[in-house]
């Protein structure tokens, strides 16, 4: 029988996101003044400029917009990136059976390698429920490398995600 989960978690902004926003804002604000400069000295083209500039800082913050979807099917697990709720690309698919560290975030020694590739995919779960726990994972992947993963999965992912774990990380969660 098939076992399937899916998560998606909304990315919470940090302060660099809050700055990209605003210098999308900034910026387009700033196209249309010149524009409108440019319009009282009589170029018409400028009506384009600022439509255009109106429609590009729309578009560019709709982008700011971000969630992670998991999905963990027979013991491949999936991490897509979804932008503007239009816009989905695929970061990570990993089998399971190849994680050689699986524990909560809470529980890392700080001994952990520093040459890993991190996917950082943690975010607010918008499955409704508490809040999950951040977990950490290690795992070899033939196009990044050692890679490690931060991710937020709730109970019902986890209980399809962990039974494809090796058995040595399986016996340290007892």
């Amino acid at each position: 029988m098939d076992t399937f989960a899916e998560q998606l978690v909304k990315k919470q902004d940090t302060s660099a996101d809050t700055l990209k926003k605003t210098c999308i804002i900034g910026i387009a604000a700033l196209i249309v003044v010149i524009s409108l400069i440019l319009l009282v000295f009589g170029y018409a083209i400028a009506i384009l400029l600022i439509i255009g500039a109106i429609w590009g800082a729309r578009y560019f913050l709709k982008m700011q917009d971000v969630e992670y979807e998991y999905s963990c099917t027979n013991g491949i697990f999936d991490v897509d990136k979804i932008m503007g709720q239009s816009k989905r690309k695929s970061l990570l698919s990993v089998e399971v059976k190849t994680f050689t560290k699986y524990l909560k975030f809470s529980a890392l020694t700080g001994e952990e390698d520093v040459n890993l590739t991190v996917f950082s995919v943690t975010g607010e779960s918008q499955m409704g429920g508490t809040q999950p726990e951040e977990y950490y994972a290690e795992f070899p992947h033939p196009e990044y490398g050692k890679c490690c993963i931060y991710f937020n999965p709730d109970d019902n992912f986890r209980k399809v995600l962990e039974p494809y774990l090796p058995r040595e990380i399986k016996a340290k969660l007892k």
